[in-house]
């Protein structure tokens, strides 16, 4: 499992750029299944290069554990 935190990482172009392409090379290295991007309120599922990636608000991925 590999995990990004932004508080938003849709408010910029440039900066969803840059969290999910560190989460997609991360994965490469180090052969992650399940990326995730925590957020502070966002919440939707996503596929860049053929990779999934969760994002999820901090509070529901606590929730989880």
């Amino acid at each position: 499992m590999a995990i990004q935190v932004s508080y938003n990482p849709k408010k910029s172009t440039e900066t969803w750029e840059r969290e999910s392409t560190a989460l997609i090379k991360l994965s490469k290295v180090l052969d992650c299944k399940r990326l995730i991007i925590l957020t502070y309120e966002l919440e939707e599922e996503i596929v860049v290069k053929d990779k999934k990636i969760e994002v999820i608000p901090v509070w529901k991925w606590l929730l989880d554990l």
